[in-house]
């Protein structure tokens, strides 16, 4: 019985221990047999091939027959070698106790970091595992610094984290810690070559543009600074050893761990000898209705940078300069494969304008030249007409002791006409007269409103105005007032007759007067005299009307005698 016993233990010993080793009976040379000495996409499809099939691993509930989630694989693969309770967090280096996964409420728990964003191209791990499930690009992650990481592409620069000081980030983009970037980078090389849209899986590539940045398409970036943590950081043991338990939970390998030499292999560095070509122009060619305070936007179909030369905006009537920008200027602002043109001055409303670049204004990383802006309709646009804007207006708003003879008089910021609509004058609220626009004087930027009739005294007043009662030139309406406390003023107070003109008397108001006045009790008289200082006549008026015009009257002080 003892020998019996000693041989179902000899054998159950010998299959546990095959099923451990399993994934690890062929040498790393046997492994990539087939990629010996290829290159470019011939080795990026022979790597494929030899990783393509692997167990996919659930991201949480395990079914039966299934050995791992990927909670337990990262326990295993991130485990802390100086403390097998405990996994190291990936972008803060922290030793972190296994049991103290976040459930949701993130802080400094850890949870599970996808390198390569799920956004992009990854899909939900929970409906979808394979790609997302993957543990050769998902590590353990503080979860609040997970959270802050985001779906970034990876980059150098930025501002540092305040929790994981050895990275830094900026609106884009993360750079991990030195001594992972590495790491990161063959994870991602990985994933773009491990993943090439076969079996309903996603297609993933690396790329250089940042502006893929949050575009849902699934790219990743940013690949030459990837290229260069694969060489700044070279694969260590704590990777080496990661990648054998990886191999021995879903039994494939992460190449480029094994051979780091191989990213230069399939991601050569080919010699670019194209120029940059314009992609998209903002307001797009031929626009008729672009802002006077307008910012121009040229898009390349790759990175751009400062050369030497002129962007110049002309008119396009008489091609006269409207503004010359030589480069560099701040008001040429390059980022990725964007030129922004702020231009110094206000377009003119109206006004028919087109660009012209210089070649060899605009390069590429590689110096290659934009062949430029040459002709005059390649990129036109014209700017709009904007609304009328008050300017001034009288009575002042808010001011007291106006005459209850006044009239109301608006400057605008450009030349108006009467349009379709009127003016409303409110006492305390409530609609009291209006004014048809029709009816009003125009002097070019000047509207004078002359009321039917006088104002009570000491009465609280405010101006309405229709938003179509005058438009431009260019038939652009002015929006008009709406609110009762835009424009208000209060009449003087009156306290006896001899504030009023007597009943009877002839008399005359405003006064002082501006364009006008007008005559009040007049059917008795004969001629009016209006004589200066001195007592010289200037104006006599027989058989006077209701309203004098005084418009061609030098400015001064006058009598006026019935």
């Amino acid at each position: 019985m003892i020998k019996l016993l000693r041989a179902k233990f000899l054998i159950l010993f010998n299959i546990l221990l095959w099923n451990t080793v399993l994934y690890g009976q062929v040498s790393t040379e046997e492994y990539y047999q087939s990629a010996a000495d290829k290159t470019g996409n011939e080795l990026k499809t022979a790597l494929y091939n030899i990783i393509k099939d692997h167990t996919i691993l659930p991201y949480t509930t395990k079914s039966a027959g299934e050995a791992y989630n990927v909670w337990e694989a990262l326990e295993l693969a991130d485990e802390d070698p100086d403390n097998p309770n405990n996994v190291t967090l990936i972008y803060t280096g922290r030793s972190e106790a296994k049991s103290n996964r976040d459930n949701g409420n993130g802080g400094d728990l850890w949870n599970r970091e996808h390198v390569w964003a799920k956004s992009y191209g990854l899909g939900d791990p929970y409906e979808q595992p394979g790609a997302a499930t993957d543990i050769h690009a998902l590590r353990a992650c503080d979860a609040s610094v997970n959270s802050d990481r985001s779906n970034k592409f990876f980059d150098n620069g930025g501002d540092i984290h305040s929790e994981a000081t050895g990275c830094f980030f900026d609106d884009d983009s993360w750079e991990p810690r030195d001594e992972v970037k590495g790491d990161i980078a063959r994870m991602i090389f990985y994933m773009a070559v491990r993943y090439e849209g076969s079996n309903s899986e996603p297609d993933l590539e690396i790329t250089d543009d940042m502006s893929k940045y949050r575009s849902g398409e699934p790219v990743h970036g940013k690949l030459s600074t990837l290229k260069e943590w694969n060489t700044l950081d070279p694969v260590d043991d704590v990777e080496l050893a990661r990648n054998e338990k990886i191999y021995n939970i879903q039994g494939n390998r992460n190449p480029f761990i094994d051979h780091p030499e191989w990213v230069e292999k399939v991601w050569t560095t080919a010699v670019d000898v194209k120029s940059p070509e314009v992609t998209e122009f903002s307001p797009t060619n031929g626009d008729t209705d672009v802002l006077l305070t307008a910012n121009l936007t040229i898009t390349f179909n790759e990175e751009i940078k400062e050369g030497s030369g002129n962007v110049t905006i002309k008119r396009y009537d008489d091609d006269s300069d409207f503004e010359i920008l030589s480069i560099p200027n701040v008001r040429l602002q390059f980022s990725n494969n964007q030129l922004l043109i702020n231009s110094d001055a206000k377009y003119e409303e109206g006004v028919k304008y087109y660009v012209l670049i210089d070649n060899g204004a605009i390069i590429d990383a590689s110096s290659n030249t934009f062949e430029g802006l040459s002709e005059k309709d390649t990129w036109v646009f014209t700017a709009t007409y904007t609304a009328p804007e008050l300017v001034d207006f009288l009575p002042e708003d808010k001011s007291n002791g106006i005459s209850i003879d006044t009239y109301l008089e608006l400057t605008f910021d450009k030349v108006v006409q009467a349009g379709n609509g009127s003016i409303t004058i409110n006492k305390d609220g409530e609609a009291v007269m209006n004014v048809l626009a029709s009816t009003c004087t125009f002097d070019d930027e000047v509207v004078t409103i002359h009321l039917p009739e006088d104002l009570e005294s000491s009465a609280s007043y405010s101006v309405l105005i229709d938003e179509y009662a005058f438009i431009s030139n260019n038939s652009i309406a002015y929006n008009g007032i709406s609110n009762n406390n835009f424009w208000t003023f209060t009449t003087e107070v009156i306290t006896g007759i001899d504030d009023l003109y007597a009943e009877g008397i002839p008399s005359f108001y405003p006064n002082p007067a501006t364009n006008e006045i007008k005559l009040t009790n007049i059917e008795k008289v004969v001629s009016i005299h209006i004589t200066n200082l001195t007592g010289r006549n200037i104006m006599e008026i027989k058989s006077p009307g209701t309203l004098i015009s005084l418009i061609n009257l030098p400015k001064g002080m006058y009598f006026v005698t019935f």
